[in-house]
Order: C-alpha cells, then structure tokens, then sequence
C-alpha cells in the first residue's frame, strides 16, 4: 500500500516527507464499529501534485492538497433491506488510498472529467483495478454554491461515496440546484454529510458534517512513524 501510495504521488508530481505517521480519527459509525480509524493528519504521505485533463474549452488543471493513507471502513447497504439497512464489514480494514483536490472544480461535468482523468490514471499506473462497482474506485463530491461576483464559496456539503460517473454527474447537479434554491428561498446551508438516491435522482441528509478538531486526532500509539527513503 505504502510503495502504491508513493507510485501515485511521483505520477503527480507531489512531494514525500522524510518522514510520515500514522494518527487515529476517531468516530463511531455503523460501519466502522471500533470508534476509530487509522488515517494521517497533520503529515500524510503525499502532499501537493496536479492533475491535468482535457475539457471541450480547453485543458484544465486541478491541483491536489494531499495523498494519505487510512484503512478503509465497511459498507452499508440501504437499498437490500427494506425499512433496514444491512452493513457489510468484509472490507473494513483494508489500506484505502484518499486524494484531496482542492476547490478548483466549477461545476459536475468538469468534477467528471476530473474524476474519469485520475480513474485512468491510477488504472494505468497499476495502483488501482478502477472497479467501481466493487468500491475499488469510488469518490466524495464536496459541493458548495455561490453568488454572481462573490468570490467565497458558500458552505458545503459532502455527498458519499459516488461509485458511478453517471451518478457523480446527477448528484452534483441536484445538490446545487437544492442548495440554491434553499438560499433564494432564505433558508442557509446546513454542514452536512449526504448520500445519493440513484432511483430517486436526489440527495439526502445522513449526518451533520464535522470539522477536523470534532475527530480527536492524535498519533497512533501502535504504529511507528514510517521514514520514506
């Protein structure tokens, strides 16, 4: 995991520290029962990078914030039980790759054509088999509005684990149009973390989103600090 971590930041131009941790984040949610997780912080394993991709307008560059390492969860499967939701923890565990790019995507369709560039990418570096239907390759879309002319973007909210191009696109859209249609109405934003309904065509709340203090970071006390030579 740490050689194909370190594969995909040389394929992006990112930097290594000399030197790197592991940190625990700690949460209790259905599908990561033991209250916490095995992430990096305050010094992840790739830092910086960008990724360019073509666009009917021309070529587009997003640059990256970092590149870290943590296992991943399990799974929660909402639409096989009706009235239920069933969790799946046969992947809990399990060294997860998370890229962080940085507020420079203006709409779903330049989100897509990011996401399809970093999907080939990955595929042809061989770090990834890019299965989506799998979770192999799966991404987070951050979505925030904003004024004509205001150059601050408004406060976001984190649509989960998109494992579909097409449902990336659909998610994104209807989250603007919801976010500002509630504004135009005087309403606000509420932080929130959202999951896409594909058979509904819209997004809804599944809990408040929480900032970095709210997780308790500290260094994790059973790993050692691994030195990148």
């Amino acid at each position: 995991a740490v050689e194909h971590v370190l594969t995909t930041g040389l394929a992006i131009g990112a930097t290594a520290p000399a030197a790197t941790r592991c940190d625990r984040k700690n949460y209790f949610y259905p599908d990561l029962p033991k209250g916490y997780q095995i992430s990096q912080y305050e010094v992840p394993i790739v830092a910086g990078g960008a990724v360019k991709f073509a666009l009917p307008e021309g070529e587009k560059t997003v640059r990256l914030t970092r590149a870290h390492l943590e296992e991943d969860a399990g799974k929660s499967l909402h639409e096989d039980y009706r009235g239920m939701t069933g969790i799946d923890l046969n992947r809990a565990g399990t060294p997860l790759l998370e890229i962080v790019s940085e507020p420079e995507l203006r709409g779903a369709k330049q989100a897509v054509a990011y996401a399809r560039a970093l999907h080939a990418l990955v595929r042809w570096i061989g770090v990834c088999d890019g299965n989506m239907q799998e979770g192999s390759f799966r991404c987070d879309a951050n979505v925030s509005v904003r004024r004509v002319g205001d150059p601050i973007l408004g406060t976001r909210c984190e649509i989960k684990n998109l494992n579909s191009f097409l449902f990336m696109e659909q998610a994104i859209e209807y989250e603007a149009r919801r976010q500002i249609e509630l504004l135009e109405d005087g309403g606000a934003v509420a932080q929130e973390t959202r999951l896409f309904d594909p058979d509904k065509g819209e997004t809804r709340a599944m809990r408040t989103k929480e900032e970095a203090h709210d997780y308790r970071y500290f260094p994790d006390p059973d790993l050692l600090p691994l030195v990148v030579a």
